[in-house]
């Protein structure tokens, strides 16, 4: 069983690099987007990018239930609890809110003529910036109880 689980924490590592890092690659990609067609670009680069974030956040969280299942007492401690809830957390904002301003900003640029970012798109992009830095600050917490598991 400890062979099965070492397994799992490998895949649990590897989950977190692609899920977590792809995810905190994600806005610097879409910051690049200097005109309609670099816009354009960046939105097809991280559409590549999240297929890559959702294979790690499904492999992280599928292993550490596993991993939960195989050593019980890990539902006892507050560390993994924790985790679950900040996974929990970033899943609505990762998953429905910023897809859902990503088609805003992909049907602006749809309808604009020329190459000039409208203003609307640069609106719309700037209402990302609290859900991403709130992602980013629930990941850092979440690499932080697993690595140091503080309680």
């Amino acid at each position: 069983m400890e062979i099965l689980f070492k397994f799992l924490l490998s895949i649990h590592i590897l989950g977190a690099i692609c899920g977590l890092g792809a995810t905190f690659a994600s806005p610097f990609v879409m910051k690049s987007a200097r005109n309609v067609r670099s816009a354009f670009t960046a939105h097809m680069v991280n559409a590549k990018i999240e297929k890559l974030a959702k294979i790690g956040s499904i492999a992280l969280v599928a292993s550490g239930l596993v991993m939960g299942f195989i050593h019980p007492y890990l539902f006892t401690t507050g560390w993994y609890i924790a985790s679950i809830v900040l996974y929990i957390l970033t899943q609505p904002v990762v998953a429905y809110v910023l897809p859902r301003y990503e088609r805003a900003m992909l049907e602006i640029l749809g309808q604009t003529k020329g190459d000039d970012l409208p203003s609307e798109y640069i609106q719309v992009a700037n209402k990302t910036k609290p859900f991403t830095f709130t992602t980013y600050f629930l990941l850092i917490l979440l690499v932080f109880l697993m690595v140091f598991k503080p309680f």
